[in-house]
């Protein structure tokens, strides 16, 4: 959900709210600008680099030796905690911290992200904590219980709005049945989903925003019902921004005609030199058995040449690259090469402004994506308000989705087991932490350069940073003729 869908026309509910509260008017996701991976920001107030995710396909051959997975899938989660003793997640989310301080929480998602929020099994279904995710339940006893209330969870349609309902349903319905808990998350798959097919800007899209903005109304009527809408604060924050492709590439074709062995699977196990192609859309991963520099060295340059290519991160230094360090990538599964393709300013056919090329296999021109470094893709929406929030102000700092859970568990009083990326927005609270006042530190723009035969290729990278806190505002790359 980009902000600047955010209107009295298409949202009114999401408009007054806001009105009662505060905007944040320049938000951020982290990159990679995907679902699993913010998701997994707002759930652990943490960088990729400490939660352990960087994208929604990633590929870890000790979970799956022949291709990327999606990081949200629940064979893929319960793999990585046996591998890991229980770290899939390398950091807590808010929704642990507060169980283990005895506190209640209610988790439902009509998307699998919901799964990372609170994954533990637990099979009683008189169990205070529910999970509720794409139709799926912890405890898994659950779902009998809410599909006898309202019926079985939709089958796939277009636009989700069906699946969308029948989810706020259950949240403000079976899962809130005893009370509203001290935390609940509700995660809707409009209006990514419609954005994805149809584009942005297109009829199907502004009716799945406006679906969404009558499910946010809903929770809004139940929290009146039960006496808590004046003692309730409430985030609307959307995972990342939006983009429409302009072209559609294949990365791994593309590595092939340039004589490398690369592939977005394998039939067997890789050898030395190979590459895992994993698509994220808006952003590649490469993935070099054996991880030899040379190899690795001999991509990037490669990559420096395409015009598809927008900002180029690597394991270890490469000329005219940056390193995953400096995108917070660098995790215990790092991939050697990760890109974002290149974006413009330019306007689709429904006049919204904003194009990118994509090497998404199931999406084409004209269609929606996003996991750029665009300042599409990398400014998304958060709005808040209830009783310890300032009323009826915009808030000009840059914050961040990884703002969001330090935030959560000051309100609540609870303090995190260990520092979390994010900072408490005190700017935006009646009575916030005490010390140093938020402010704007710096505006950053990195640039590196390598000269290659026929041209020069820039890369840069926009930051800015707020009491230590760092926000990717964009990124993009191009060539200059020698």
């Amino acid at each position: 959900m980009r902000p600047d869908f955010v209107t009295p026309e298409l949202t009114p509910t999401l408009w007054h709210l806001a009105r009662e509260g505060v905007t944040f008017e320049n938000h951020h996701p982290v990159f990679l600008s995907a679902t699993e991976v913010n998701g997994t920001a707002i759930a652990t107030g943490a960088y990729p680099s400490r939660s352990g995710i960087v994208a929604n396909r990633e590929y870890r051959p000790e979970i799956d030796p022949l291709k990327p997975f999606g990081t949200e899938a629940r064979t893929a989660v319960r793999r990585g905690d046996e591998l890991s003793h229980g770290h899939y997640l390398d950091r807590f989310t808010v929704a642990e911290i507060l169980q283990r301080k005895g506190r209640r929480t209610a988790i439902a998602g009509a998307k699998p992200v919901a799964l990372l929020h609170d994954r533990a099994d637990r099979e009683s279904i008189a169990s205070p904590n529910p999970n509720l995710y794409e139709g799926q339940t912890l405890p898994t006893n659950l779902l009998q219980k809410i599909v006898q209330l309202q019926g079985a969870f939709p089958a796939v349609e277009k636009p989700k709005t069906k699946r969308d309902n029948w989810t706020t349903q259950a949240l403000i319905g079976p899962l809130w049945e005893r009370e509203v808990p001290a935390f609940s998350l509700l995660w809707l798959s409009e209006p990514d989903y419609s954005q994805h097919e149809t584009g942005l800007g297109s009829e199907t899209s502004l009716a799945a925003i406006k679906g969404s903005d009558a499910n946010l109304a809903a929770v809004l009527r139940a929290l009146e019902a039960r006496g808590v809408r004046d003692k309730t604060d409430i985030f609307v924050v959307s995972d990342h921004g939006f983009s429409t492709i302009s072209r559609k590439i294949d990365v791994a074709e593309s590595l092939k005609r340039a004589g490398f062995n690369a592939s977005r699977e394998f039939k067997s196990p890789p050898a030395k030199d190979d590459v895992v192609v994993s698509s994220n859309g808006g952003s590649v991963l490469l993935y070099v058995i054996g991880r030899d520099a040379g190899t690795i060295d001999r991509i990037a340059r490669f990559l420096q040449g395409e015009e598809y290519v927008g900002v180029i991160f690597t394991r270890d230094p490469v000329k005219g690259a940056f390193t995953l360090a400096q995108a917070k990538l660098h995790t215990a599964n790092p991939p050697d090469i990760a890109f974002a393709l290149r974006w413009t300013a330019e306007k689709n056919t429904n006049g919204v402004p904003g194009m990118v090329f994509s090497d998404d296999p199931n999406r084409s021109a004209g269609q929606g994506m996003h996991v750029t470094l665009s300042p599409f893709d990398m400014h998304n929406t958060l709005i808040a308000a209830g009783p310890d929030f300032q009323r009826g102000i915009v808030d000009p700092l840059p914050t961040g989705n990884t703002d969001l859970a330090p935030t959560i568990l000051w309100i609540l009083g609870v303090k995190p087991p260990k520092a979390m990326d994010g900072r408490v927005l005190s700017e935006a609270l009646l009575n916030g932490p005490k010390g140093k006042p938020p402010v704007l530190n710096r505006i950053e723009r990195l640039e590196t350069r390598r000269e290659q035969e026929g041209f020069t290729w820039h890369q840069y990278l926009v930051c800015t940073e707020v009491n230590g806190v760092v926000y990717f505002e964009e990124s993009n790359g191009f060539t200059t003729p020698k």
